[in-house]
This record gives structure tokens, sequence and C-alpha cells, in this order.
């Protein structure tokens, strides 16, 4: 797919015009090969000073721009580098079907920690493409000035735009810098791995533990973090073979399956994605794919784990809302609730509040002040017998309560509402 065929003229001004309004920079976009498809290259310092005959420029002004995009596409993300000049430069890809057909670029400015020293950095650099004696006048060029924060900023704002714009598949660029930052992270901590006296062996038991434990709590960000710790080690004690590497991912999947079985999770529903996840896993035959593939049946497992705690959640907060809705008139006591739901007080009174944002206490005079209304507009019982009826030891006691929810007193309610 040529990338003119992909965005088309109108759909990238349309883009730029937002881009530009916003970053106050030049946005172009290239194809694979360098060439400029849309926009015009707007770089002062080439364009006034050196003109558009320089072919050595040109040639690594292409190759800068190519390889810009190329680390994008790696990483996932923008990318932000310098050009042959010096300047800053930074790319956003442009995916089809996965596959990377050109970029956007954008920059052709200075950071703020540079401006001290850009003058002579870019002259030592234009020097190899001109004449030493050429009268470059850099003072006239208005370089834009930027921090290093805007730039990010400006890089986060254009891939926005290609989102916006239904250029990039937004979900599989987030896959692809995941990926990547996973094995940076794996590789770093290999390093330390290497430089530490520390038993392997032993480390690979402790993550295993720490992995079962951040699924059963169904922490995604914690279960990943030590995910890659746990590959680590086991890339280094197995000098990098990809099969005994396969086989102890495999272990890890079997061992996580049982602890979602022991946190409530139907052992029937765990059989299929089981042998699923299993058979997936043999299939797979680079590392890259590996990793990427436990790291998607571990966050499923976190999925089934929590989405098995919620049911149960509810299960329990039903079932003393129930038992609540059933005694209010009566005296009810935090241990009744929570033995109606097979809680422990703390953890029915935790879990009460979580669900209703009240106290169970508070719940409950909800429940029979409202009841109390209903009775004072619909029968003639007095307020003594009334509250008493209502679950209150007393009228005055029923009589503060109310008033402190409705602003008055029952019998002004009485009086105020009743037709």
């Amino acid at each position: 797919m040529k990338i003119e065929n992909y965005i088309t003229k109108r759909k990238f001004n349309m883009l730029s015009k937002e881009y530009i309004s916003r970053a106050g920079l030049p946005l172009i976009l290239v194809n694979l090969k360098g060439d400029i498809t849309y926009g015009s290259n707007l770089c002062k310092l080439c364009g006034q000073l050196l003109g558009s005959k320089n072919i050595m420029l040109i040639k690594n002004c292409r190759l800068k721009m190519i390889s810009a995009i190329n680390e994008a596409f790696r990483w996932g993300e923008g990318y932000i580098t310098t050009c042959p000049t010096g300047l800053i430069m930074f790319a956003v890809p442009v995916v089809y079907n996965r596959k990377l057909i050109g970029g956007f670029l954008s920059g052709f400015a200075v950071f703020h920690e540079m401006k001290k020293d850009i003058d002579e950095e870019i002259y030592e650099n234009l020097k190899k493409y001109c004449d030493s004696d050429t009268d470059l006048s850099l003072n006239e060029l208005e370089l834009k000035v930027f921090s290093l924060e805007e730039v990010r900023e400006d890089v986060s704002f254009l891939f926005i735009l290609t989102r916006k714009y239904n250029i990039n598949d937004i979900n599989f660029l987030k896959d692809v810098n995941e990926k990547y930052v996973q094995q940076y992270k794996i590789a770093n901590f290999l390093d330390d791995l290497k430089r530490s006296t520390y038993d392997v062996g032993r480390k690979i038991f402790d993550k295993q533990d720490e992995i079962i434990q951040k699924v059963i709590l169904g922490d995604k960000t914690g279960a990943r973090e030590i995910l890659n710790e746990f590959l680590g080690s086991i890339f280094f004690e197995s000098g990098m073979n990809f099969e005994i590497l396969k086989v102890r991912i495999i272990e890890l999947v079997v061992i996580i399956s049982r602890a979602a079985i022991e946190t409530g999770v139907e052992a029937k529903e765990l059989l299929g994605l089981n042998y699923s996840y299993l058979t997936d896993l043999n299939k797979v035959t680079d590392i890259e794919e590996l990793l990427y593939k436990l790291t998607e049946i571990l966050e499923n497992f976190i999925n089934k784990v929590s989405t098995t705690k919620e049911k149960k959640k509810k299960t329990k907060i039903h079932k003393m809302r129930e038992y609540i809705n059933h005694n209010f008139t009566k005296e009810v006591t935090a241990d009744n609730v929570a033995k109606s739901a097979g809680l422990s007080v703390s953890r029915a009174l935790h879990l009460f509040k979580e669900e209703t944002g009240m106290s169970l206490s508070n719940f409950i005079t909800k429940l029979r002040i409202d009841y109390g209304k209903y009775l004072l507009l619909n029968t003639d019982i007095n307020i003594a017998d009334l509250a008493n009826e209502v679950g209150f030891y007393d009228q005055s006691h029923f009589t503060r309560n109310f008033k402190k929810l409705e602003s008055l007193t029952p019998s002004r309610f009485r009086l105020k509402y009743k037709s």
C-alpha cells in the first residue's frame, strides 16, 4: 500500500492544519524511501542556507527520516531524534494492516538546553555540506525553541491525531510498544542479574510465588513487572535455550491455573482455556511471540479471577441487603448482617460501604425513615407507635433521626404532605 493511496491530500491537510495551529511546527508526510508525499519541508536552515541542490545533505536527511519512522514503529510510539544538522526532529509511524508504510515528521527546532551552543554545533554540522567560507547567518533563521516536555506533548498530540483521523490502529501500536518495553526491561534485569550473586534458582521460585499472589489480587501492573523479572531469571538460567524457556513458561501457566481455581474460578471454565493456551504456546517459534503470548494469558487469568471475585462480592452484598430488608424494623446488628453473608464483621462493613457509599447504620436508619414516611402519609398511626413499628426504640429517637434527614419533624411532615 502506497502511503498516498492510504492518506489523501485532503485528510493530510485537515490533520496538518489542526496540528500546526497548536504546535506551531511544520509537518510532512514521508514514505519508506524518505520522499516527502505531502507538506513542504519548511526547515529554513537547509532551504535558506544551503538551497535544495545539496545532494549529500538530501541523502542524509532522507536516511535520518527513514531511521526515525522505523524507530517509531519499533517502539510503537513517537520517536524524538535530531536531523543531520542538529535540529530536533520527531516521527510518528503510519501503519496499514500492521505494516509500516511511512510516517509523519515534524520539529526542525531546538531545545532550550541546546540554545546556548546550537549555533556552533549547527555551524560544524553544516560545514560537512558546504564550503567553510559560506556565510551561515544563523541569527536570521529565528529557530523555534522548545522544552523537552513541550516536544513530548507535540509528539503525543500528533500521535492522537492519527487516531482521530483513522490513520493508525492505536491498539496495535500499543501492543507493539508493550512488547518492546517488556523486552527492554527483561534485558535490563538480565544485565543486573549478571552482576549479582543472587541464587537464580531461588529467584525463579520467589518470583513465581509473587506472580501467583498478583494474579489472586487482580494486580495486572504488578504481575507484569514481576513477570519480566521471572522471565529474565529463566533466560539467565536456561542460557537463552528456547525449548527450556517454553517448558518453564508452560509450567507457570499450569500453576497459575491452579491458583485461579483456588480463588473460586470454575475448573470447568478453565479446562477449555488451558487447552487453548497450552496449544498456542506449543505452536510459538520465537521468543518475542512467546513473551507476548504469556503476558496475554496472564492478563486473561487475572480477568477471570477479578470477575469471579466481583461476582462473589455481589452475592455477599445481595445477601446482606436481603437480610437487612427483611429485618430492619427489628434490632439489626453488624454481627448478624455479617453472618448472613458468611463474612467477618470488618469485611462485611467494608464491602457494604464500598458498594452503597453508606455505613451500615446509616443505611438501616434511612430504610427506617423511608418506611416511616410511607406510614405517615398512608396511615393515621400515632408517632409513638409508628416509631416502634419502623424499628426505633422510642419516639424521640425517631424524631431526632427523621428531622436530621428530612429537615422536618414527623408531625410537620405529615401535616405538610398528607392530602
